[in-house]
């Protein structure tokens, strides 16, 4: 019998390669005879460097080293004809098209544009389905009626009906097709081997290494091999100690237990095994037995009872990181020192993709970059993001954030140079995207050429540099978005429905287009390297293969799209992305768990150890039940916690130094320790003992942390010289002169500006703009009725190309709401014989050289003022907002409507009004919602009509204010304070620090302010 084991704390590959060149009496052209067989590829460049290393990089011809996963005609060494008599394996591709139609034929409520992308992972389901059940040898058109009979509810018998696709359909379909499922053609191709074997043998040596796959087929090729004169099947790790019963009827979940069900399948015992063993050990025995026996199966627990004697486990580590960013940052830190070792090498081992990309990130601070051997899902790959972004741009009919998503992709340029292309689209976002809400190509054209027009007739002393630049640059902003329409023409303007390949064919051509340029053509940059290669073969295979979906939307191809990434990995260099000058670190591994079996590295990371991470969740997957699993023979997803166990056990029993890392959070929300975890730990308690802590939890703690202990800052104090300080102010910004002088500060001497959000919500902005010209436009026409009030509303919203159709709607029964109220609010002033002329939208400037000494300009818009028969005049501001309340204007917060009174007075706008009598202030309210609109009066009005009444005080009373704050300001010592009257704000509802102005975050208010306390 040639089964051999090998214990967990040796070499496993290196005594295999010595064994393998000693039998071979080390004579060259006998080492290259025969065959190695391993379960995956990575043991396959292992085991080759394995040979090198012992060989001393000797030239050497070495033995055919074969991946079991890897197995086709090309790579057996069959004879005869019946060997290739298989029909082929059916595209993986075109097996989920056409199950996704049968599938949508099956339930026509299912063909629903939002659901594409579920279909189709559906439909990868059932493929799955078949795939576990021609592995387990299982024919699911004779096994599932006998599980579904008269004991389980009715639903599962609707299922067992929808289950005829994969049980009567596909059959039929591959034999009208002469194809087989992809599984079932490997499965057989294994059996015709493990047959040619047992029929005519073989006098090479073949051996089968580092199994534990208890699959029919495999175990049929496994003892094949077992019976070959020089065949051998070597395993290693196998616990001696175990009970024969319980050996045989292990728990799924338990490390050995899939190599349990091996060895019964192949009729061995552990009794027949014969050892290699070394002198070299690279775990002490101690650290085998302490894992061993801390995942005994539970009828064995007892033995934990036994010998309770302290142990200690030597370059072995705990790490218990609060979270996913610590964890990264401490496994980061532990390879950092381990390099510090020259020769040592050090691999992380996760099953936690997000924890490698975190890990791999925070090596970048010391230049180190790690070879993940794991690979990237092809999704997150850059030319399948940009495919994905392209598409979603066409869907939302390229809103801001999806247009400026696609624009900004490494890879798309429009013709022109990458760099100049970025610069372009900056200035089209800056002073298009984020300043007008345009949705659609053709709308932010339009935006874009009514935006060049303001600024050109604006005197260029009065722009801003951003404005200049975008103006020298407004032609070739413009073509950028005539190429982008002329690029994305095969998506946009194409038929409702097409078939999937069509589609796929023109995103192709679209994003070729989108990242061509004069230096280099789309395709080159596209298709090029592992993760380009790959995608344009899935692409290829969607074209030719997906046929048969035809009459499908865009939204359901861009589902279709994404569903088909699914399970797709690439093996890519993107840690060496954007860094050509690097080189991977020959020291520095991460690997994932099946690239980690059988490997040998000085130092051992185990990250993510939590439950559902590693070991995994199980899900029995959505057509059949556990219990119905067992009835029909397809393994229990439980096997999947075994293995990883069986992956957990032999690093942590093969590999000098390990960490365990165990993080305590994972999403914010706190998780369970592995299981393998808590037991070691209740062991070693048991014992006295306790694992020793890795200390990069506290290196962590102290690599971004600050010197010394935190000091408050003191509120912003900035003296700017005073040429650079404003010689002009509009009225709206008095009201920050007052409140926050640091506002104006920011606005006027750094002339910072706010940068609007992408699609932030300016509803109530762009309501209120359209309001104030709808009314301007009512008082400019000859007349006056109803229907010219409502009219001119209305054109005054349909003027605007920023708002969406929904909101159109409901904003045009505002405005006639709006309408009616100012109709009827203008026939009562009309009807008491004192109406005169109304100023709508009237500017005005006042200089202050006379009265202040100081050459300043206050400068403002009147909503409207009226002058009345009588010779007297009021005022109205208009507001579709938070009006001010009447306290907060007499009390010194509000002084809009004060200060309009007193540039008024003095003639700012306009000889003919100066001098008049103020009679009254007003604000109204103007929502036209459910709440009636309002006219609020700001003052008392009185019988008797002089100059010097209330509105007058309280215009003088802001007035001379104002000219304090001028000469004030004129000091070049005066500093623009941050909030030096906080009695002017109103709270807020919540009790709070009031929201003002758009440059609280930089003066650092609530580190230094009280405000949010109570005064």
């Amino acid at each position: 019998m040639n089964l051999i084991s090998i214990p967990f704390n040796m070499p496993f590959l290196e005594i295999l390669a010595k064994r393998w060149i000693h039998e071979a009496q080390n004579q060259p052209d006998m080492i290259r005879q025969g065959m190695i067989l391993v379960p995956n590829q990575r043991t396959v460049k292992a085991l080759i460097d394995t040979f090198l290393r012992i060989t001393e990089g000797k030239p050497i011809l070495l033995p055919r080293i074969m991946s079991i996963g890897a197995i086709d005609e090309s790579a057996l060494i069959l004879k005869g004809d019946h060997a290739f008599a298989l029909p082929p394996a059916v595209d993986p591709i075109l097996r989920t098209s056409v199950l996704t139609k049968l599938i949508m034929k099956m339930d026509q409520s299912l063909e629903h544009k939002e659901q594409a992308g579920e279909i189709w992972k559906l439909a990868c389901s059932l493929a799955e389905l078949m795939d576990e059940a021609e592995w387990a040898d299982c024919s699911l058109k004779d096994a599932l009626p006998k599980a579904v009979e008269g004991e389980y509810a009715q639903h599962w018998q609707n299922i067992l009906q929808f289950l005829s696709i994969i049980t009567e359909i596909w059959p039929q379909w591959l034999l009208d097709n002469q194809v087989m499922n992809p599984i079932a053609r490997k499965a057989a191709l294994l059996r015709i081997q493990a047959k040619h074997w047992q029929e005519h043998g073989a006098s090479a040596s073949i051996w089968a290494i580092g199994f534990i796959d208890a699959r029919p087929a495999v175990v049929a090729l496994l003892s094949s091999i077992m019976n070959l004169p020089n065949g051998k099947l070597i395993v290693t790790g196998v616990q001696e100690d175990l009970p024969e019963e319980v050996w045989n009827n292990l728990a799924l979940t338990h490390p050995y237990a899939e190599m349990a069900k091996m060895f019964i399948a192949l009729g061995v015992k552990r009794s027949d095994l014969q050892y290699w063993q070394e002198d070299t050990l690279l775990v002490p025995n101690e650290r085998v037995e302490a894992f061993q026996q801390t995942l005994l199966p539970a009828e064995l627990l007892d033995q934990w009872l036994i010998g309770q004697h302290s142990i200690t486990l030597p370059n072995c580590y705990l790490s218990e990181p609060t979270d996913q960013q610590q964890e990264a940052v401490s496994i980061a830190l532990m390879i950092r020192d381990a390099l510090e070792q020259p020769d040592k090498r050090v691999a992380l081992v996760t099953p936690d993709r997000n924890l490698a990309m975190r890990v791999a990130l925070e090596l970048g601070r010391w230049g180190i970059v790690a070879d993940d051997s794991a690979g990237e899902p092809l999704y997150k790959t850059p030319a399948a993001i940009l495919l994905s972004l392209v598409v979603r741009a066409c869907i939302e009919k390229f809103t801001p954030v999806s247009l400026l998503a696609l624009l900004k992709h490494p890879f798309v340029c429009c013709g022109y140079s990458q760099k100049t292309c970025r610069e372009y689209t900056r200035l089209l976002e800056i002073n298009i995207l984020r300043q007008f809400a345009a949705t659609g190509l053709e709308t932010i054209g339009h935006a874009t050429r009514q935006r060049i027009a303001e600024l050109q007739l604006t005197h260029p002393e009065h722009l801003g540099e951003q404005s200049l630049q975008f103006i020298s640059h407004a032609y070739e902003v413009l073509n950028l978005i005539h190429l982008l329409e002329k690029f994305m023409a095969p998506l946009i303007e194409c038929d409702y429905k097409r078939p999937l390949d069509q589609w796929a064919i023109a995103l192709v051509e679209v994003v070729e287009s989108l990242t061509s340029n004069s230096e280099q053509a789309g395709e080159d940059l596209l298709w090029t390297a592992e993760e380009g290669n790959a995608l344009a073969e899935h692409l290829r295979n969607l074209i030719a293969e997906a046929q048969i979906l035809t009459e499908i939307t865009l939204q359901e191809f861009e589902g279709i799209l994404n569903a088909s990434y699914t399970g797709m990995i690439v093996h890519t260099r993107r840690v060496l992305r954007g860094r050509k000058d690097k080189e991977l670190h020959p020291r520095v591994y991460i690997w994932g768990l099946i690239e980690a079996r059988l490997q040998v590295v000085d130092m051992v990371i185990l990250g993510g150890l939590s439950e559902g991470v590693w070991p995994p969740t199980i899900d029995s997957g959505p057509w059949i039940s556990r219990p119905m699993r067992s009835k029909i023979g397809i393994p229990l997803p439980d096997a999947e916690v075994g293995r990883s166990a069986y992956d957990f056990m032999l690093i942590c029993c093969s590999v000098p130094e390990i960490v365990l890392s165990v993080p305590l959070q994972r999403d914010n929300a706190p998780v369970v320790p592995s299981r393998w975890i808590t037991r070691l730990k209740a062991w070693l308690k048991g014992r006295q003992s306790f694992i020793a802590e890795h200390p990069a939890l506290g290196w962590a703690k102290l690599l971004d942390q600050p010197k010394g202990v935190a000091q408050p800052i003191s509120a912003p104090k900035p003296t700017p010289p005073l040429k650079w300080r404003p010689k002009t102010i509009s009225i709206t910004d008095v009201e920050y002169w007052l409140k926050d002088p640091y506002e104006i500060y920011a606005k006027r001497i750094l002339k910072l500006r706010k940068i609007v959000g992408l699609e932030e919500d300016r509803s109530a902005s762009i309501f209120g703009n359209v309001v104030h010209e709808g009314l301007k436009k009512a008082y400019q026409q000859i007349g006056w009725d109803e229907q010219i009030v409502k009219d001119s509303m209305i054109q005054a919203l349909d003027e605007r190309r920023d708002i969406i159709p929904s909101m159109r709607e409901w904003w045009r029964s505002r405005v006639l709401k709006i309408a009616d109220w100012v109709y009827e609010e203008e026939q009562a002033r009309r009807n008491e014989k004192n109406f005169g002329r109304v100023y709508s939208e009237i500017s005005g400037s006042y200089d202050f050289s006379e009265e202040a000494g100081i050459s300043f300009t206050l400068r403002g818009i009147a909503d409207r003022i009226d002058f009345n028969y009588d010779g007297t005049i009021e005022i109205f501001d208009y507001k579709t907002g938070q009006a001010p309340s009447i306290t907060s204007v007499k009390n010194g917060s509000a002084p809009q409507l004060p200060l309009e009174a007193a540039m008024i007075y003095r003639g700012a706008f306009g000889q003919n009004l100066a001098g008049k009598i103020i009679t009254q202030l007003y604000y109204w309210k103007l929502k036209g919602g459910l709440d009636n609109d309002e006219q609020v009066k700001i003052v008392k009005k009185s019988s008797e009509v002089t100059m010097e009444n209330e509105v007058y005080f309280l215009s003088q009373h802001y007035w001379d204010a104002l000219i304090r704050l001028i000469k004030q300001y004129n000091d070049p010592q005066q500093p623009y304070l941050s909030r030096p009257r906080p009695y002017l704000f109103e709270k807020s509802a919540s009790g709070g620090i009031p929201r003002f102005g758009d440059y609280t975050h930089l003066a650092r208010v609530l580190e230094w302010s009280s405000m949010a306390g109570d005064d």
